[in-house]
């Protein structure tokens, strides 16, 4: 489902009304946040998909780990999961089944959280995802509505999960390709989040299945503030660049642009290639940090220190809320 009609179905929806409801859908906020206490709230997700890859248990650790990345989103720590299966018993073997659970309570044992049950029906297709709930101080909740003038956007990890996952269904990835996906699709986010605990970041999200363009814009929507994209600070998976050069770009990717380009200004012509990157749905992906420019070198010498790559792309400014302009300092 587009991001376009995701919103339409949601404008008929009545939005909830209660003071102890700190997130709800709003501003398509990763999770919604609930006030239990003056120092306590929860955080709930959920999110599931088909299998990406043909290891059932590789593809419970891919599909967990993007349900705990909205978790992570909101600055909240994951306790626990419960697990929900589609599974089609008539062409399946069972240990198929049970193996993508297992691939999903590894994941969560290692976010420090535990499955505690969960919820299968019989399904035309194999679906599997994650019901989370996370704990965080209300004062502490990262959103994506913080933003602020001037502030610096950074990202934690490289882009091309989509495209990547399509070459590797094309058989063009190498071993050594498939080892360097299959690592980017299964690290924890908690690792930036714990990095950046001392960092005053104003806002926050994830980059799942807008693709890296949609969930900047939506920052930016919900900050009320325009965007700057500096592709000089991007970062992408080996040779993704070539495979989209090669028309080898998933659906999405087309989905989100149709969504999201309208409001997009280009400073100057681009390849083809490089601007459906920008689309690109990705799973299980980064974080997006905006706080102010006298933090942004504390930010990347504290994710640097926890091993993660984390580049500066762009910043917010005063100007039409959603607009982005994408351009190259370099």
């Amino acid at each position: 489902m587009s991001a376009a009609e995701l919103k339409q179905i949601l404008r008929g929806i009545a939005k909830p009304k209660d003071p102890l409801l700190l997130t709800g859908i709003e501003n398509f906020e990763d999770a919604a946040v609930y006030k239990l206490r003056d120092d306590l709230a929860i955080v709930e997700t959920v999110d599931f998909f088909p299998p990406l890859v043909d290891d059932p248990f590789l593809f419970g650790q891919i599909a967990a780990n993007n349900a705990l990345s909205d978790i992570y989103a909101m600055g909240a720590q994951p306790i626990l999961a419960l697990a929900l299966l589609a599974f089609p018993s008539c062409d399946f073997p069972l240990e198929t089944a049970s193996e993508i659970l297992k691939g999903g309570v590894d994941q969560v044992t290692k976010a420090g959280a535990i499955v505690a049950g969960g919820h299968s029906i019989q399904g035309q297709e194999i679906l599997y995802g994650l019901t989370v709930t996370g704990v965080v101080h209300p004062d502490k909740i990262l959103t994506n509505s913080g933003a602020k003038p001037g502030d610096a956007l950074i990202m934690t990890r490289a882009l091309g999960t989509g495209v990547s996952l399509l070459a590797l269904k094309a058989g063009l990835l190498s071993q050594e390709l498939q080892a360097r996906l299959f690592s980017n699709l299964t690290t924890l986010n908690g690792e930036a989040i714990k990095a950046v605990s001392t960092i005053d970041i104003h806002a926050c999200t994830d980059i799942t299945g807008f693709g890296l363009i949609g969930h900047i814009q939506e920052m930016s929507k919900a900050s009320k503030l325009s965007g700057r994209l500096d592709i000089s600070g991007l970062r992408f998976l080996p040779q993704v660049l070539e495979f989209a050069r090669q028309g080898l770009v998933p659906a999405g990717a087309y989905g989100n642009r149709k969504s999201f380009e309208a409001n997009v200004s280009y400073i100057r012509d681009f390849p083809l290639e490089f601007t459906d990157l920008l689309y690109d749905p990705q799973t299980a992906g980064g974080l997006l940090f905006a706080l102010a420019p006298h933090d942004v070198a504390p930010c990347l010498e504290a994710l640097n220190r926890a091993s993660i790559e984390a580049t500066v792309i762009g910043q917010f400014l005063e100007g039409i809320p959603g607009h982005i302009d994408v351009m190259n300092s370099q």
